[in-house]
Formats: C-alpha cells, structure tokens, sequence
C-alpha cells in the first residue's frame, strides 16, 4: 500500500514515526471501482495487524525490561556494584524508547484506523450506506434557502451527508456555503472545477488528507466552533504582562534555582536552604493571585490542545504537496507568505502540550514554585499570538477550502457517468434584451441524479433554452425526479464540482424552486398560500432581469382544478421571459395547450409507464409531446380501494 510495500513494514517504523506519513499509495488510481477502495482498506488492515502484533510483543519487552531493570538497580546498591547499577540503568533507558516507540507505533496505528474509516466512507457511497453518515448538514438548512430543502441539498439523505469529506468545521461551513450560495462568477467557477479536477486526480494525497482529518470529526460541530470562536476572541484579549512582572520572571526563577542548588550542594545550607523555601512560596503566591487573570488567557489554548496537532499535520501535508492548478497553487503559496503555516502549528502544539502540563496539580505547585509556570506560558502565548495570529485564520480556511474541493470531486470516484459542466452563453448573440440579458441555456446528456444508486439511475438527454417546458406524467414516472436531477447538477456546477450526466453545457442561471410547499398552522398559512409565497418569490427573481430556471412541481395542489388551471396559465404568463428557463410539471393536461400560445413558447414533454402482469413498469425517460395514459385507478386496484 505505501512506498516500499508492506514487506518492509518495520523498517519503515524504523526510519519514519510519523503517524502520518508522507509516504504514497502504489495501488492504481481508482476509476469509480469498490474495488480500489477495498484494496485500499486490505492493505490498512494488514498493515494495522502487524503493527498490533509489535505492540503486544514490544509489551512484554517493556515489563521485562523495567522490572528486571528496576532489580537490577536494587541489587547494584544494596552490595555496591556498579556493574550490576550499569546494566540496570541501561535497561530503564531500554525501557523508556520501548514507551517512546509504542507510543509512535499507537499513533500509526490510529491513523491506519482513520484510513480504513475513509475507504470504508467511499465504499458505503457505492451503496445505501452513506446515508448513515454522521455529517448530514442539517444545521444549513435555513428558511430563506427553499432551494436548499427542495433539492435535498442539506439533510438527511441528502446531496451534503453523500459527498461532504470534510472533518473540520471550517470544510464543512464551506463546502455549505457553496452549496448555498452558489457563485456567478465564470471564472471563479472554472478555477475551482482545475481544481476540483486536480485534486481527483490525486487519489492518494486526498484520502490521507481525509485521514489526517478524520480526528477531528470525533469533536462535535458546536463544541469545535465555541473553541474556534474562544480560541479567536483570546487574541485580541491576551493579558500583557506589567514590566515588573517580566523583571521578576527573569530573576526570581534564576535565584530560586541557585538557592535550590547551593542547599543541594551543602554550601551556606543554613542559609540557602531557608531563603530558597522564602523565594518558592512567594513565586507560588505570585502565581496564585495571579492565576485567574493567567487562566484566562491560557484557557483557549488548552482547549486547542486536541486540534493542534492534527491541523499541523494537514498544513504540512499541504504545504509539501505540488500542484498545478492556480488556485490550489496560491492557496500552497498563502501558507507560506509570511511564516511557514505547519511551522507556526508546531510551536502553538507545544505551547498547549506546556498548558496541558499546568491543569496537573503537582506540576501546577512544583513548576510555579521553581519557574512561575504560568507566567512562562503566558509570555510563550503571547509571542505566538504577535507572530501568528493574523495568519491563522487565513491558514484554518485554507484547510476548509482544500476539504471543500475534494467534497466536489466526490462523484468523480463513485459515478462512472460523471463530468465537469461546461460554462457557455447562447450561441445566438440575437437572443438577448434590450437590457442587454443572454438567454439561458441547459444541455444535458445522460443527465442523472446524484443521490440514486447508479445501476438504478436512469439517464435522460435534454437541451433547452428560454421557454417553458410543460411535463406530464402519471403517478411515479420520474417527473420530480428529473426536475431534481437538473436542479442539484446546475448547484454542483455552479460551486465548481462535478456532475452526474455524460455531458453538460449550462449557462450561469439564478436557480429557484417550488417543490415541497408546506402549510404552517402556528402562522396560519395553507398549502396553497405557502405554493403562492413560492411563485411570488419565483416571480421577483424574475424581475431582477437576469438568467434565470425555475422548477415548479404540481403546481397549485393545494386549490380545485378550475381555479388551478386559470391561475396556472396566468403564472406561466407571468413567467415567461426571455432569459428564464421554466420547467413546471402538472397532471392537468388543460396546459398542455399552452404549446400553442406563442407568447408562452411553451413546449410539451412527458413520461410514461406500461403494463405487464398487473404491474406498472417505469421506464423513467422523457419524451416529446403529451402524456396520453393515467395510472390513478390501476394505483387504486393495486392497494385494494378499489375493486376489480
């Protein structure tokens, strides 16, 4: 699986504990095969065996070596033998590298167990099993955003629980924000999709990253976020310390020390040894009265103790990775402008490893005694924050950027029908405004949806511009389906990722919805009156004069057919501009004759089911023209409400 291959395991513990190495994976690039990622998962836990394997034999080794040591050392002073005191401190010092390399061997293994967690991630993407995900995304959610909820972007079952990778808060928020607010920018969208496409190419160095991630998942999102935001609001509210006190920091401890060694060495012990005990308990007094203005301060930092280390280790594996696209080329550059990001996270991951120390109360009363502790980390705090704290926020949303791409460039790995949208303007300088507006323009080949299995999914071809397509159907032929289809594509396409169709050729539209209109009793709003709301909100994007899809389902439900069918032509009417790009399905077959209307230019398509055995088969593709068949009644048979 690494470089070097599994037969060289041990030396490879040997030269590197790391318990994430740079090292890379020689199993072939994976082209939307389960295979790969089993492989993948086979040789982690391989690799983790034989690391369990050492450990248990490094286990013995270490008992033995410290209690023979310990008897040794025992047996050395009791009949004043040096030689038998040698050998017995030369096992102690076997023992303690035996702690040390277990302890890099344990953190070896988590990181394979992180490994096989990925793979395992992708696998399950291949099946049903990415809806058990634990990061679903229902926190964005918002009611402003229709869109989001109508498209099954954020939820359960949804677009974000299957291709988010994303650990950190900072991946997560912004893969969301691209979901939700979608970019109109062409040459934003293109940077991300050479990036996006960069980095599917790069199979290895995106599931390590996951990897390196996937610690920091363990953390649940609101406790990460108020550290984060504690951690933040820390910098502009260190405490600096009064020049006295550094007066006193520099000499205190030093005249501690000298007094601890001169009573040690029996010099003026009369004397030294009183004087040292005076010097100790005012420095732990001072630390004392000091501690909660100190515990503010370091508080922060403890909390940034579990982070530290696996956001250092993200930087680096960024930082030491080549690129070629621009924009993951001037994100690489960026954690390097001023200081070297992954270095500034070693320093801040010992500065909490020295905080951590303090919560123990031996060392808090020992090291404030000889050191005033506190004040020390503090001052070391306080350095870092001068030195770094501008750049660290910068650095944390570069981490989330770099999650983010490699959530767009899931599909790439899990469809084998997947592509990266074309981004083009009408062919037609003609069909434009006076306002000087582009018509839209959707093309689409073996278009798909996302979220449905892909021996299940079913394909469909089409290509549209400004106009109003009319689609018609019965009961369960896929006409939501595939308005679903187009609306999370064009949202993948816009935030630069990939999507599920052979080819795709949009233009860069607002997208709207009305799909799952809801009544709301505390606010006393119908069905109907929230569907009105809907194709209000529709309309006044419409006004705005730019490009524009709008996907309207069943429209007007909620009211009786006659009313329905008036108010339905009407909002068609409304809607009907030259820069928008309407899809409305509907099972009156009244508005199909809105064909004929050439205000409207309006145009008819349908699904349709047959007949065998008793049973209704879906063949889930779209045709011209319109539905002719209703399956309501055979619906009814089937249930039992209605007789033979």
């Amino acid at each position: 699986m690494y470089e070097g291959g599994p037969k060289k395991l041990r030396n490879s513990f040997r030269a590197n504990a790391n318990p994430a190495p740079d090292t890379r994976h020689t199993v072939p690039d994976p082209v939307c095969d389960p295979q790969y990622y089993k492989q993948y998962y086979d040789e982690c836990k391989k690799e983790y065996d034989q690391i369990a394997s050492i450990c248990s034999r490094m286990t013995l080794w270490r008992t033995l070596s410290f209690l023979i040591g310990i008897l040794l050392l025992y047996n050395g002073y009791a009949h004043g033998s040096s030689a038998l005191c040698a050998c017995g401190a030369a096992l102690i010092i076997v023992f303690l590298l035996l702690v040390c390399r277990c302890h890099a061997l344990c953190a070896r293994q988590r990181f394979l167990a992180d490994c096989q967690s990925v793979a395992q991630d992708y696998l399950a993407r291949f099946d049903d099993g990415w809806k058990q995900f634990p990061v679903h995304g229902t926190r964005y959610l918002h009611e402003e955003r229709k869109e989001s909820a109508d498209l099954d972007l954020f939820g359960r079952h949804s677009l974000y629980q299957y291709i988010c990778t994303a650990s950190t808060i900072w991946g997560q928020d912004r893969l969301a924000h691209w979901l939700n607010h979608p970019t109109k920018q062409a040459k934003e969208i293109l940077s991300r999709q050479q990036s996006v496409k960069e980095l599917a190419e790069k199979p290895a160095f995106t599931m390590r990253f996951e990897a390196l991630a996937r610690i920091l998942r363990d953390l649940p999102y609101e406790e990460a976020r108020r550290a984060a935001d504690c951690f933040f609001e820390a910098h502009g509210n260190a405490y600096r310390p009064h020049i006295g006190s550094r007066v006193v920091l520099r000499l205190f401890p030093a005249a501690t020390l000298f007094l601890l060694f001169a009573s040690l060495l029996e010099t003026y012990r009369q004397y030294t040894l009183p004087v040292f005990f005076l010097f100790a308990c005012f420095q732990l007094f001072f630390a004392l009265l000091c501690y909660s203005r100190n515990n503010r301060v370091l508080s922060p930092v403890y909390s940034a103790n579990r982070t530290a280390a696996p956001y250092r280790r993200l930087l680096e594996s960024l930082e030491q990775e080549s690129f070629d696209s621009p924009y993951l080329c001037g994100l690489q550059k960026e954690l390097c402008r001023k200081n070297s990001a992954s270095a500034a996270l070693k320093e801040l991951e010992s500065i909490t490893q020295a905080v951590v120390i303090r919560h123990n109360i031996y060392a808090f009363l020992l090291y404030n005694c000889l050191f005033l502790y506190d004040f020390r980390c503090v001052i070391r705090y306080r350095c870092w924050q001068k030195n770094y704290a501008q750049e660290f926020r910068a650095w944390m949303e570069i981490i989330g950027k770099i999650e983010a791409l490699i959530s767009l460039g899931v599909l790439s790995h899990t469809r084998r029908t997947h592509t990266l949208p074309e981004l083009s303007e009408p062919p037609c300088p003609q069909q434009t405004q006076a306002s000087g507006t582009a018509a839209p323009m959707l093309q689409a080949e073996d278009l798909k949806h996302p979220l449905i299995g892909e021996p299940r999914a079913v394909g469909n071809d089409i290509d549209l511009r400004n106009g109003t397509c009319l689609i018609t159907g019965s009961n369960m032929s896929g006409k939501t389906t595939f308005m679903r289809s187009i609306g999370v594509n064009l949202v993948l396409a816009y935030a630069g990722g990939y999507c599920t169709a052979r080819r795709l050729c949009v233009s860069i539209m607002e997208v709207c919805t009305s799909m799952r209109a809801e009544d709301n009793v505390n606010e006393g709003i119908s069905t109907f009156y929230a569907e009105l709301l809907r194709i209000k909100h529709i309309i006044g994007v419409s006004q705005k004069q730019q490009p524009m899809i709008a996907l309207i389902d069943e429209i007007y439900t909620g009211t009786n057919s006659k009313d329905r069918i008036f108010a339905a032509k009407e909002t068609v009417r409304n809607l009907s501009r030259p820069y928008a790009i309407i899809l409305l399905s509907t099972h009156d077959f009244e508005l199909c004759d809105l064909e004929s209307d050439n205000l409207v230019h309006a145009k008819n398509y349908y699904f349709t089911e047959h007949y065998d055995q008793n049973q209704i088969l879906f063949d889930y593709k779209i045709r011209k023209g319109r539905c002719q068949t209703t399956n309501a009644l055979h619906l009814l048979r089937m249930a039992g409400i209605l007789g033979d």
